[in-house]
C-alpha cells in the first residue's frame, strides 16, 4: 500500500478541533472482527491510495458507530449517497456532503437538478459527484458495507491528504465552523471541553424552549435550589433570548444587530428619529444605551467582559454636541427603580423588553440590592453633570479672528460656542485658508482626557470608587486608552491591575464579613471588573462619540486625532462641497427615488467620510450599505451583492493574469517592482559604456474621481468580452494552523474557462499547490458555478460605476464622473484604464529604458532625453479622454526643464545624480542602486506607525509582531546583491536594525502590568539576537541566486550577521555620512 502523505500541520490542526483522527484503516480495524483485511493484494492503486491518505475524523458529539455491523453491501453507491444526502438535508445539517443540495421545498435560488425524489441539486458539489462516481469508493462500500459508509458519511468528518502538505474535506460540518476565535468559544481539545459542549450550538429558541423545559420539570420534582439562589439571567427573560453560551459575549458599547434588543425605555419612534442625526459612522460602532451583555457565568458572576477598544468611538459625525437622549445614564431616571435597572444592565446583562412582552421581575441578590443607592446617587449626578461646561473649560476653541469669535457668541446666545452654527458664507467656505485654520482646531490627547476626567469626577461617587488609590489607576488607564492607536485595546485584566478590591466596601457578599475566601475574593474582582468596563467601554466612549469627531490621518498613521463637533461640521461641510465640485455629484430627485425603490432595484449606496491631510481633507467612500433596503433585508442585499462584486474582482484578476498586457506598466507591489527593476538593472550594465539616465516621476491628481466612465466602461467590456466567455467559479474556503498557533479561515474564489478547469477537488488542491502559497491547509469546497456568462458580469459592473448612490447629509447623489476609492475594484480598474493609456500613447517608450506605474504613481527611466521630455510633456498637459492630469506638486526629473515645453508649469527638478523618491524608494540615477524612503516617518512618532495588540501573553505577541515587521522591511529589493553593492545593502541593513529597534523600544514601553526590561533581560536578549539571525536568513534567501551560481561551499555573502558558523563577519558601519536616506524620526 503506498505511504500516505506526511502532512504533520494538517493532521495536528485536525487533531486540535476533533476528538480522535485516525486513517481510514485504523478506524476500520475497530469494528471489524480480528483478521478482516481492507486492502487485499490485487486490489487497484486508487482504492490503495485511498485508504492510504482518507482521515476520519470523529466529532466530539458524534454518536457511536453501530454494533457489530455486518459489513453487508445493500445498495449501490450512488443509491447510498443520495439516501445520506436526503438524510442530512431533511434534519438540516450544515455538511460538506450535502452543499448544493436541498429540499425541493427548500428556499434556493437558480433551476434545481433532481437528485431524488425529495432533494434537489442547485449548485454542483465536485466532492459528492466524485464520491458518487468513484471506483474506489464504490469497491470501499463493498468491503465495509451500507451501516459502515453511511456513518462514516453522516456522523464523521473525512478528509483526504494531497501531497505534499494540504487537504480536503468530504464530508462532515466544514472545518471553519470549528475553528471559531478562541474570544467567541472555547477551542476544542482544550482543558475542560467535552463533548456536551456542542450541544450549546443549536438554535436559540430551542435552547430556551429546552432550559424552560428543564426548569418545570425541576419546579415539579423540587429537586432544584430556590429561585433566589439561581445564577439570574436579567430582569426581562424572552423566548428569543434565550441561554447565552460565551460565543454571545460582546463588547460593552458595540453596535445592536438585527436581533438585539431595544434599548431600556426607548420607543421605536426615537430610536429612529435619533438615527438619522446619528448617521455617518462606520458599520459596527454604534452604540446602544443598553449595550448587549453576555450571560453569566456560575454562581451569579458574569463572563469576563469584552475588550473596550478604541475602534468603538471612530467617525461618529453629526453636529449637536450632546449626548444622546436614549443613553441608558439619560433614559433612566435618578431613582431606586432606575438604579436597579443601571445595576441589572451593568452587572447582570440585562436588556430591555419588547412593548407587550410578558414581563416577569426576578429577585436581585442581596450584593446588587444594596448597590442600589449609589446608583441612584451615579444617575443624579449625571442629571446634574453640566457637559457642556465641562467641555468648553477643557477643550476651548481658537477664536478665528479677533471680534470674529465674541460677535458669533453674542448673536448665538450664551452657551453657544463659536463654530457650533453651520457656516453660511460661500465665499469664506471658498477659502482654503479656513480649512486649514481648522484643521488645526482640534483637542490634544491631554485636553480631551481632562474633560474626561472632570466627568467621571462629577459622575462617580466616591464610595463606589473605594479609594483615591482606586480613581487614581482608573484615570491612568483613561489616559492610556485616549493614547492608543487606530486599531488599539484594552483588556479587563489591564483594567482590574492594582485595583484594590477590599477598598470598595459595597461588593461584599454580607455587611461585616472579615474573612474573605479565595472564591468570594475571585467574585469580587470580576464584579468590579464589570463596572469598570463598562464605565471605560460605554460611559467614556459615549462621550467621546457624543462629543468628538475622533479620525487617523494621512501623515501620522495610527495616531488618534479629536476634532469637536462644532469644528468638524464646518469641515466636513467644506469637503463635501469640494468633492461635490470635483466628481460632478448629481443630486436625485424624490421622484427618481421613489421610483428606484418601486422597481425594487438594488443600489449598492456609500456614506463619504473625509480623512484630514495636510492641507485638506481626502473623501474616503465606504460601499457597505444598500439604498432602499428595510432593515430585515438589508444584511441579505448586502451580502448578495459583495458576493457578486467579489466574483467580478475574481473574474478581472484572472484575465488580468491570463493577459498580463492588460495592465501595461503597472506592478502591484515590491516584488513586482523587484522584478522588473533587476532585469532593468542587468540589461543597462551590460551595456558598455553605460548610457545616462532620465528619471521621471509623475502623480496623477484625483485619479479615482477623474476617472471618465465611458472610458472606463470600453476598458472593461474589452476585458470581459460581453456575450462571449464563460467562467466557472469555485467557492473555497482555506483553513490553517499559523506560526503563532492560532488558526485562521479565509475564504477565497478561483475562475476558470473550461479551457483549464481542474474538475476535481484533488486536481485542484495540487494546483493550488503548485501554483499558488498554499501550504498546510485544509481547503473546504462551498460551492461550484459552470455558467458564469461575462455578459452579467459586465452588467453588474455598468450597474456600480453608473448607479452608484452617495449618501451625504440624508440627500442621495449619482456620481457622474470618476469611481469611489472604498471599492475592491477600484485600484484594478484604475490600472486598466491606464494600462490602456499606455498601449495608446506610449507604445514604443520602454525601448532601452523601464516604464512603471503604481497605481496612479509613473516611473519613467529612459536613457532618451526627447522621450523623457515627450513624456512629461504629455502628462502635465492631461490626457482628457483618460482624464489622466499630472500633480505638479509631486512631479519630479531629474534633467533641466524649459518652461516654454510645459507653458508656465515647473515641476521639481532634482540633480543628475542624485537618491531619486518614488513610491517609498530611493533610486539611484547613476548607479541604479535601490534603499528605502523613511521620510515619511519624519515628524511622527514610531509607536503610531505601529499596533501592538499585546493579547493574553504579551511577550510571544512582541515576538511575532517584530519578526513580522522585520519580514516586511527584508525585501528583495533592499538585500539584492546584484541590485545593490554591499554598501548600499549595509547600510540598508543597519537603517532596518535602526528602525527595529525603535519599534521595539516602543512596544516595550507598552507592555501591560509594569513590565520593564530588567524582570526578564534574557527573554528581551533573546528577541535580539533571533532578529539578527532572521535578518540573516532572510539576506541568503533573497540571494539565491547567487548561491547557485557560486555554490554554497564555494562562496559566502559577505556579510554575516546572525554568526553563522563559516560565514566571515564583517564590521557593520555606523549611519553612513550624508546619507540622505537616514530614519527621519526616532519617535
Amino acid at each position: 500500500m503506498p505511504r500516505a502523505p506526511r502532512c504533520r500541520a494538517v493532521r495536528a490542526l485536525l487533531r486540535s478541533r476533533y476528538r480522535e483522527v485516525l486513517p481510514l484503516a485504523s478506524f476500520l480495524r475497530r469494528l471489524g472482527p480480528q483478521g478482516r483485511r481492507l486492502v487485499r493484494r490485487g486490489d487497484p492503486a486508487a482504492f490503495r491510495a485511498l485508504v492510504a491518505q482518507c482521515l476520519v475524523c470523529v466529532p466530539w458529539d458524534a454518536r457511536p458507530p453501530p454494533v457489530a455491523p455486518s459489513f453487508r453491501q445493500v445498495s449501490c453507491l450512488k443509491e447510498l449517497v443520495a439516501r445520506v444526502v436526503q438524510r442530512l438535508c431533511e434534519r438540516g445539517a450544515r455538511n460538506v456532503l450535502a452543499f448544493g443540495f436541498a429540499l425541493l421545498d427548500g428556499a434556493r435560488g437558480g433551476p434545481p437538478l433532481a437528485f431524488t425524489t425529495s432533494v434537489r441539486s442547485y449548485l454542483p458539489n465536485t466532492v459528492t459527484e466524485t464520491l458518487r462516481g468513484s471506483g474506489a469508493w464504490g469497491l470501499l462500500l463493498r468491503r465495509v458495507g451500507d451501516d459502515v459508509l453511511a456513518h462514516l458519511l453522516t456522523c464523521c468528518a473525512l478528509y483526504v491528504l494531497v501531497a505534499p502538505s494540504c487537504a480536503y474535506q468530504v464530508c462532515g460540518p466544514p472545518l471553519y465552523d470549528l475553528c471559531v476565535p478562541a474570544a467567541v468559544s472555547r477551542p476544542l481539545g482544550s482543558p475542560g471541553h467535552s463533548p456536551g459542549t456542542w450541544k450549546d450550538l443549536r438554535p436559540t429558541r430551542q435552547a430556551w424552549k429546552s432550559g424552560a423545559r428543564r426548569r418545570r420539570r425541576r419546579g415539579k420534582s423540587g429537586s432544584s435550589p430556590p429561585l433566589a439562589k439561581r445564577p439570574r439571567r436579567g430582569v426581562t427573560p424572552e423566548p428569543e433570548q434565550g441561554t447565552q453560551r460565551p460565543s454571545a459575549q460582546a463588547h460593552l458599547g458595540r453596535a445592536h444587530g438585527p436581533g438585539d434588543n431595544k434599548p431600556h425605555a426607548v420607543t421605536p419612534a426615537r430610536v429612529a428619529a435619533e438615527a438619522a442625526s446619528w448617521e455617518g459612522g462606520p458599520l459596527g460602532t454604534r452604540l446602544s444605551s443598553a449595550a448587549a451583555q453576555p450571560s453569566q457565568g456560575p454562581q451569579g458572576v458574569p463572563h469576563q467582559p469584552a475588550h473596550p477598544e478604541t475602534k468603538h468611538f471612530l467617525y461618529c459625525s453629526g453636529g449637536r454636541e450632546r449626548l444622546r437622549p436614549s443613553f441608558l445614564l439619560s433614559a433612566l431616571p435618578p431613582s431606586l427603580t432606575g438604579a436597579r435597572k443601571l445595576v441589572e444592565t451593568v452587572f447582570l446583562g440585562s436588556t430591555a423588553r419588547r412593548a407587550g412582552a410578558a414581563h416577569r421581575t426576578r429577585r436581585l441578590p442581596a450584593r446588587y440590592w444594596r448597590m442600589r443607592p449609589l446608583f441612584q446617587e451615579l444617575l443624579g449626578n449625571h442629571a446634574r453633570c453640566p457637559y457642556r461646561a465641562l467641555l468648553r473649560t477643557h477643550c476651548p476653541l481658537r477664536a478665528e479672528a479677533p471680534g470674529a469669535a465674541s460677535s458669533k457668541q453674542a448673536r448665538g446666545g450664551v452657551g453657544v460656542c463659536p463654530l457650533e452654527r453651520p457656516v453660511a458664507a460661500p465665499e469664506e467656505n471658498a477659502d482654503p485658508r479656513r480649512l486649514v485654520r481648522l484643521l488645526r482646531q482640534h483637542s490634544s490627547p491631554w485636553q480631551v482626557y481632562a474633560f474626561l476626567r472632570a466627568c467621571l469626577g462629577r459622575l462617580v461617587p466616591p464610595a463606589l470608587w473605594g479609594s483615591r488609590h482606586n480613581q487614581r489607576r482608573f484615570l491612568r488607564n483613561v489616559k492610556k486608552f485616549i493614547s492608543l492607536g487606530k486599531h488599539a485595546k484594552l483588556s479587563p485584566q489591564e483594567l482590574t491591575w492594582k485595583m484594590k478590591v477590599q477598598d470598595c466596601a459595597w461588593l461584599r457578599g454580607s455587611p461585616g464579613a472579615r474573612s474573605v475566601p479565595a472564591a468570594e475574593h475571585r467574585r469580587r474582582e470580576g464584579v468590579l471588573a464589570r463596572l469598570l468596563c463598562w464605565l471605560m467601554g460605554t460611559y467614556v466612549v459615549e462621550l467621546l462619540r457624543s462629543f468628538f469627531y475622533v479620525t487617523e490621518t494621512t501623515f501620522q498613521k495610527n495616531r488618534l486625532f479629536f476634532y469637536r463637533k462644532s469644528v468638524w461640521s464646518p469641515l466636513q461641510t467644506l469637503g463635501v462641497r469640494q468633492h461635490c465640485t470635483s466628481v460632478r455629484l448629481r443630486e436625485l430627485s424624490a421622484a427618481e427615488v421613489r421610483r428606484q425603490h418601486e422597481a425594487r432595484a438594488t443600489l449598492l449606496t456609500s456614506r463619504l467620510r473625509f480623512l484630514p491631510k495636510p492641507g485638506g481633507l481626502r473623501p474616503i467612500v465606504n460601499m457597505d450599505y444598500v439604498a432602499g433596503a428595510r432593515t430585515l433585508c438589508r444584511d441579505k442585499k448586502i451580502q448578495h451583492l459583495t458576493s457578486q462584486v467579489k466574483t467580478l474582482f475574481s473574474v478581472l484578476n484572472y484575465e488580468r493574469a491570463r493577459r498580463p498586457r492588460l495592465l501595461g506598466a503597472s506592478v502591484l507591489g515590491m516584488d513586482d517592482i523587484h522584478r522588473a527593476w533587476h532585469d532593468f538593472v542587468l540589461r543597462v550594465r551590460a551595456r558598455d559604456p553605460a548610457p545616462r539616465l532620465y528619471f521621471v516621476k509623475v502623480d496623477v491628481t484625483g485619479a479615482y474621481d477623474a476617472l471618465p466612465q465611458d472610458r472606463l466602461a470600453e476598458v472593461v467590456a474589452n476585458v470581459l468580452r460581453p456575450h462571449e466567455n464563460t467562467y466557472c467559479l469555485r467557492r473555497y474556503a482555506v483553513v490553517r494552523r499559523t506560526a503563532q498557533g492560532h488558526v485562521r479561515r479565509s475564504f477565497k474564489r478561483h475562475v476558470s474557462t473550461f479551457t483549464d478547469l481542474p474538475p476535481y477537488m484533488r486536481q485542484f488542491v495540487e494546483r493550488l499547490q503548485e501554483t499558488s502559497s498554499l501550504r498546510d491547509s485544509v481547503v473546504i469546497e462551498q460551492s461550484y458555478s459552470l455558467n458564469e456568462a461575462s455578459s452579467g458580469l459586465f452588467h453588474l459592473f455598468l450597474s456600480l460605476v453608473y448607479n452608484h448612490v452617495i449618501r451625504i447629509g440624508g440627500k442621495s447623489y449619482v456620481q457622474c464622473q470618476g469611481i469611489p476609492q472604498g471599492s475592491v475594484l477600484s485600484t484594478l480598474l484604475c490600472s486598466l484604464c491606464y494600462g490602456d493609456m499606455e498601449r495608446r500613447l506610449f507604445p514604443g517608450i520602454q525601448q532601452d529604458g523601464l516604464l512603471l506605474r503604481l497605481v496612479d504613481d509613473f516611473l519613467l527611466v529612459t536613457p532618451h532625453l526627447k522621450r523623457a521630455q515627450a513624456f512629461l510633456r504629455t502628462l502635465v498637459r492631461g490626457v482628457p479622454e483618460y482624464g489622466c492630469l499630472a500633480n505638479l506638486q509631486k512631479t519630479a526629473v531629474n534633467f533641466p526643464v524649459e518652461d516654454m515645453a510645459l507653458g508656465s508649469a515647473a515641476p521639481l527638478q532634482l540633480p543628475a545624480h542624485c537618491l531619486f523618491p518614488w513610491c517609498g524608494l530611493l533610486l539611484d540615477t547613476q548607479t541604479l542602486e535601490v534603499s528605502c524612503d523613511y521620510s515619511s516617518y519624519a515628524r511622527t512618532s514610531i509607536r503610531s506607525s505601529l499596533t501592538f495588540s499585546q493579547g493574553a501573553r504579551p511577550g510571544r505577541s512582541l515576538r511575532y509582531k517584530l519578526f513580522a515587521l522585520l519580514r516586511l522591511k527584508c525585501c528583495a529589493l533592499f538585500l539584492d546583491l546584484q541590485v545593490n553593492s554591499v554598501r548600499t545593502v549595509y547600510a540598508n541593513v543597519y537603517k532596518i536594525f535602526l528602525l527595529q529597534a525603535y519599534r521595539f523600544h516602543a512596544c516595550v514601553l507598552q507592555f501591560p502590568f509594569d513590565q520593564p526590561v530588567r524582570k526578564n533581560p534574557a527573554f528581551f536578549l533573546r528577541i535580539i539576537s533571533d532578529t539578527a539571525s532572521r535578518c540573516y536568513s532572510l539576506l541568503k534567501a533573497r540571494n539565491t541566486g547567487l548561491l547557485a551560481q557560486a555554490g554554497s561551499s564555494q562562496w559566502h555573502l559577505p556579510v554575516s550577521l546572525g554568526g553563522t558558523p563559516g560565514s566571515p563577519r564583517a564590521p557593520v558601519p555606523t549611519a553612513p555620512e550624508g546619507d540622505p536616506g537616514r530614519l527621519g524620526g526616532s519617535g
